[in-house]
């Protein structure tokens, strides 16, 4: 279980650190991703698989605390990407997409220190 969710957190980190470095490029590609309606079943999937595994992990970690907050914030974003839907989360890109590029960095660098914290938890546990 701790090896998936170091994959997820390894993800987590390929893509912040992608829209740190290249914030037009990621953003380009996001909103085209988000348009999709695969695109948010994907969204939506992947944040209840990780909260899910969080919440059931957290029991069996040295940081519980952590996974449990993480978990129950992730959940509640699938829950807010589902209630959202697809016109309002279109129009949460566009609006990200005007903002400058030092706030979707900030964003992305905050994404990428997650998903670092969340390997190097997932393997002080395994």
């Amino acid at each position: 279980m701790f090896t998936v969710i170091s994959v997820f957190g390894l993800f987590i980190a390929v893509v912040g650190l992608w829209g740190f470095i290249l914030p037009k490029s990621f953003m380009d590609v996001m909103q085209q991703f988000v348009r999709s309606p695969k695109g948010l079943y994907f969204i939506f999937g992947f944040r209840l698989l990780l909260g899910s595994l969080l919440l059931i992990a957290a029991p069996l970690s040295f940081y519980s605390t952590l996974f449990y907050v993480v978990g129950v914030l992730t959940l509640f974003g699938a829950l807010v990407t589902v209630l959202l839907g697809p016109d309002s989360i279109e129009r949460y890109m566009k609006w990200w997409g005007q903002r400058p590029t030092i706030c979707l960095r900030v964003l992305m660098l905050m994404a990428w220190l997650l998903g670092v914290v969340l390997v190097y938890v997932s393997s002080l546990s395994i």
